[in-house]
């Protein structure tokens, strides 16, 4: 029996459904949509997934005005990033990985204000994540938006999940750390774990939701896997020209649910971020 398909497409138009009410509004009240800057790299690396998020924007009548960077040194391109920084006329700003040549996550993190970071990289957003303990206590903030992500898909899923076991495998700062986080503010008993976690096989079976976002395709057998789990694959990777996530093939025949790649946590994730820029206009025009 194959686990039935969690669609991130359908929970990514509901999402956007709800981006494009609050757009309305703002612009309703200050005579303008809210705007997003979105800096990438002149090169075109980030490719299709700038296009999603264009499309997202879109739909969600948010303006994105794209700046791409072209190579230059590492002083040149902060300081572009502190100009866009102190634009008035951007509501939220984004830097699209692979990042510009010469800038790397903490530079990111650096040059982004905290009321205009759509993507919750900075400090600040960091810190009031970490500082919620309910699920409606991150209504209001900006989160990473994969963690965001995975989070909603957790709840479309239509698994109980207060009490339940969660397992999440991969601990970086923008999306494992904070998917646990969250899946604990949703009242999961929540297991962060890594490739490194010694027993990881074993583990997983305890879940009844296991987050994949290690970033090492095929790492998750079938066997890893409770039968009837949710199983949410963030962990994309490009293999010979095509995208694999961390699940291998034999997963799904054990899962109850489980996210594709693509057309799983990739769209719900350009929208969450579409959301939250929204979510830095409201704060704008109040």
């Amino acid at each position: 029996m194959s686990a039935k398909i969690l669609d991130g497409r359908i929970l990514a138009a509901f999402i956007l459904a709800e981006a494009r009410r609050r757009a309305s509004a703002v612009a309703r009240k200050r005579g303008r949509a809210p705007r997003l800057a979105i800096v990438a790299a002149a090169d075109g690396a980030a490719g299709s997934y700038l296009k999603a998020k264009l499309k997202a924007c879109g739909s969600a009548g948010v303006e994105a005005v794209i700046h791409r960077l072209s190579p230059a040194s590492r002083a040149k391109t902060i300081g572009l990033l502190a100009d866009l920084a102190g634009d008035g006329s951007a509501d939220a700003l984004m830097i699209e990985t692979p990042y510009p040549r010469g800038i790397d996550a903490a530079d990111a993190a650096a040059a982004i204000p905290a009321d205009k970071d759509a993507e919750g990289v900075t400090p600040a957003a960091y810190g009031r994540l970490f500082l919620s303990k309910t699920w409606k206590e991150t209504a209001a903030l900006v989160v990473p938006c994969t963690a965001l992500a995975l989070a909603r898909l957790a709840l479309a899923s239509g698994l109980k999940l207060a009490g339940r076991r969660a397992v999440v495998i991969g601990r970086s700062s923008t999306v494992g750390r904070p998917a646990a986080h969250l899946l604990s503010a949703l009242d999961m008993t929540v297991t962060l774990a890594h490739t490194r976690t010694k027993g990881l096989a074993a583990l997983c079976r305890e879940a009844d939701l296991l987050v994949l976002a290690a970033g090492a395709p095929g790492l998750v057998k079938s066997t890893w896997v409770k039968r009837g789990a949710v199983v949410l694959d963030a962990g994309v990777s490009v293999v010979r020209g095509r995208l694999k996530g961390d699940a291998s093939a034999g997963v799904a025949s054990r899962a109850g649910m489980i996210t594709p790649v693509p057309g799983g946590v990739g769209p719900v994730t350009t929208a969450c971020a579409v959301l939250n820029a929204v979510l830095l206009a409201e704060r704008r025009a109040r």
